[in-house]
């Protein structure tokens, strides 16, 4: 009776060691956990109401993709308030999961990834041209999904124009 008790009490107390290691881990982590990725939930919120021409037919994007590969140059636009809040909102859906909120590559989904996702506040983004940082989102690149058939073409412009913000800004968005 005696081993038995003390075998309780020594698993107990590895379990209650083990307990208190994950979770002082879990507190101390930069990003968070998946349980704490933005979801969107229709009963709670609005959902999110995609572009009629986003799904573009296979002309179009093959005509776009000859374009960008041809020396393609998107027409520069002043980033009007409105612009820069519909590609925070589209950034928040479509990228922060992998590239986090603060754009640092420490998104709840990107953690998975090894290398992590590209810190788009860093050199390698900044240093990238309109027209590479539009055909990257458009067509994906070794990790990345090609979102070309999920976000619309304004969509993606307002989404560089975000990060170009962000960029000029110095910092992550919170």
């Amino acid at each position: 009776m005696k081993k038995v008790l003390v075998i309780a009490f020594f698993a107990s107390l590895v379990f209650t060691g083990i307990y208190t290691v994950i979770t002082l881990y879990d507190s101390n982590l930069k990003a968070g956990r998946m349980y704490q990725t933005p979801v969107v939930r229709p009963h709670e919120e609005p959902e999110l109401i995609m572009d009629k021409r986003t799904i573009a037919d296979q002309k179009s994007e093959a005509l776009l993709r000859e374009l960008l590969t041809a020396g393609f140059i998107l027409t520069p636009v002043k980033a009007t308030q409105a612009m820069l809040t519909k590609g925070e909102k589209d950034y928040q859906a479509f990228c922060s999961h992998c590239h986090g909120p603060k754009m640092d590559g420490l998104g709840t989904v990107g953690q998975s990834f090894s290398p992590l996702p590209t810190d788009l506040t860093g050199e390698k983004t900044v240093t990238m041209s309109d027209e590479e940082l539009f055909a990257f989102i458009s067509y994906g690149g070794k990790k990345a999904p090609a979102m070309a058939s999920s976000m619309s073409v304004e969509s993606r412009k307002a989404v560089i124009r975000y990060i170009r913000h962000i960029q000029k800004m110095g910092h992550g968005s919170s």
